[in-house]
């Protein structure tokens, strides 16, 4: 398996990957594919964070992680939205191969942190935390155990205050 960056003759291939890897999540709006399309026409848009794990020629997986105004305290930060993997590649590592791509492509550029709206017991395995446990307020509609964060630099969470908002 080989991760890179998505290039334009891959969006189709992404649309498809996307739709088919949330169609029977219990926790999706049906429109993920179409969100990664307008945040492609976004200044958030970072096309060095738009990766895809590849074999074979076959798009396996895919992740997204955009600029992100965080809370005071926190310079640079990025949002990490959708994770996609195809459900024929599922529980085989390459959504944590991804994550880990993007994540160190992320602190590599000079991000401080990231944060996402995600499930807890797979997320915390790659080293996110709730935002609560770095004194950030989440000021979504979502509990507080499903938005996280992950310091791309040492220490980059300590001086970190007020509201976080993020959607899922």
């Amino acid at each position: 398996m080989q991760i890179r960056q998505a290039r334009l003759g891959d969006y189709r291939a992404i649309y498809q990957l996307v739709r088919q890897a949330f169609e029977k999540s219990r926790i999706s709006d049906g429109q993920e594919q179409d969100w990664i399309i307008a945040q492609r026409g976004k200044q958030q848009y970072i096309p060095q964070l738009e990766l895809v794990a590849e074999q074979d020629g076959h798009l396996l997986g895919h992740i997204l992680m955009t600029r992100h105004e965080a809370a005071e305290g926190v310079p640079s930060a990025l949002y990490l939205a959708p994770l996609s993997v195809s459900p024929a590649f599922q529980r085989q590592g390459v959504g944590s191969a991804l994550v880990k791509a993007a994540c160190a492509h992320g602190a590599a550029m000079g991000y401080q942190a990231a944060f996402l709206v995600g499930d807890p017991q797979y997320y915390s395995r790659l080293g996110f935390r709730s935002v609560a446990e770095f004194g950030l307020e989440n000021c979504s509609e979502l509990p507080d155990i499903y938005v996280q964060a992950i310091e791309l630099q040492p220490d980059a969470l300590k001086d970190a205050e007020g509201a976080l908002h993020l959607s899922a």
